[in-house]
């Protein structure tokens, strides 16, 4: 198994142990040539194995693909992206809102979560390259009633952006039930940011998220 594989498979446990997946959640790894992309099967993440894993091109035609690819062509420093159904992003969305900063972890988010209210499947009708647009240059896009698209530098980032983006929507949920959340400004968030969401951190979290999910889903 490589590690490209093995990471996708990780990953692709990791977001269903943490409840941000059902059935239809899909993830994939850019390869080093630039060009190709590691993908899955219409298939449940928990259910994926090493061998129905495959390698598709960026520019070649593939609806089941079409979101991955577009983000890919738009955006040359994306080197994994998730796509998850994540319960409070998605409550967050029908409430036509979207993650704020007012934590540490809702800070790596300080540039912004766009926000694409187009409903229905994205692959049709060129929703792809919208929400390649709508996402820009930021680390996630919430589709209203859908989920959420997070892009990283590696899958590594990808799947735990997808993880604290959820967090973030959850605890803006429960502030908001409450009254008026204090928010962090942009300066402010900017630097919690810097501090939260570096190389060390990212590895300590993978290590952490992919031990409880590996022990009840294998490889």
């Amino acid at each position: 198994m490589t590690t490209f594989e093995r990471d996708l498979l990780t990953a692709a446990r990791i977001i269903v142990h943490q409840g941000l997946a059902d059935a239809f959640a899909h993830l994939s790894i850019r390869l080093p040539d630039g060009e190709q992309m590691l993908f899955m099967p219409a298939k449940s993440p928990a259910l994926l194995q090493k061998e129905e894993l495959f390698t598709i091109g960026i520019e070649e035609e593939a609806r089941q693909a079409s979101v991955h690819q577009a983000v890919y062509r738009h955006r040359p420093d994306a080197g994994a992206v998730v796509h998850t159904h994540s319960p409070n992003v998605i409550c967050l969305s029908v409430l036509g809102q979207t993650v704020e900063p007012i934590h540490n972890y809702s800070a790596i988010f300080y540039e912004g979560v766009p926000f694409y209210d187009r409903v229905g499947d994205m692959r049709y009708g060129g929703g792809a390259a919208e929400i390649a647009r709508t996402l820009g240059g930021r680390k996630a896009v919430i589709q209203k009633g859908h989920g959420a698209v997070t892009v990283g530098s590696n899958i590594q980032e990808a799947c735990l952006l997808a993880i604290f983006l959820e967090e973030s929507a959850d605890y803006l949920m429960a502030a908001l039930s409450c009254g008026e959340p204090q928010r962090l400004s942009w300066d402010e968030a900017q630097r919690v940011a810097g501090e939260t969401f570096g190389p060390r951190s990212v590895t300590r979290a993978w290590e952490h998220f992919s031990s409880l999910a590996l022990r009840e889903f294998p490889l």
